[in-house]
Order: C-alpha cells, then structure tokens, then sequence
C-alpha cells in the first residue's frame, strides 16, 4: 500500500524502492497528569503528545486561555501531538476524568 506522502517522496527521490513511512522520533523525558477535574500546567518547550477528558453531566476544557471546548454528558474531548513555546495551561472542569501526556 503506498500513500500519496509515499508517493510524492518516491518522485522526489526516485532512488527509494521501498514505500516511505513517517516516524516520528520524540527525545526527553516522558511525563503525564491525571485527575478528576481542575488545572494542569505543562513546563514551557514540552511537546503535548496527547490529552483526553471524559464527563457524564456536561465538562468543558480551556487551553492556554483560548476557546472553551465543551464535553457533552457522557462524551469526551481529546487532542492529538503540538509542541509549546510557553507553559501550556489546561483548565478541566466538571469533568470526571482527564489525562495529558507529554515529554520535556
């Protein structure tokens, strides 16, 4: 199965045989937060690797003071990898769990 990422790589550097694959290679120290509800500060120049909140009446969340993502009841939110220049803030509220995890 080739990719198109695959497939523009192979035309750019016709010496590939293989199909190319994307790795991401992450160095430091692994870390992560859990709880229930309340804040969570991620050290600045820590890549966010992922972060997930569930709530079973209505939760929201707020990152870095941006817009507020709200948790239906019984849903959950989650956020995939971006790396911070400043301390990444989370505010979980009313939710019954959350996890972020990142590497510093």
């Amino acid at each position: 199965m080739c990719s198109v990422l695959s497939t523009r790589v192979q035309a750019a550097n016709p010496r590939l045989t293989e199909p190319a694959e994307v790795v991401r290679i992450v160095r430091g120290a692994y870390a992560y937060r859990a709880g229930v509800s309340g804040t969570v500060v991620i050290p600045a120049g820590s890549r966010i690797m992922s972060w997930s909140a569930f709530a079973v009446s209505n939760g929201t969340v707020t990152i870095d003071g941006g817009d507020t993502i709200i948790i239906p009841t019984g849903g959950n939110a989650q956020g995939e990898a971006w790396e911070t220049l400043g301390a990444a803030t989370f505010v979980f509220t009313n939710t019954d769990s959350f996890f972020v995890e990142y590497v510093t």
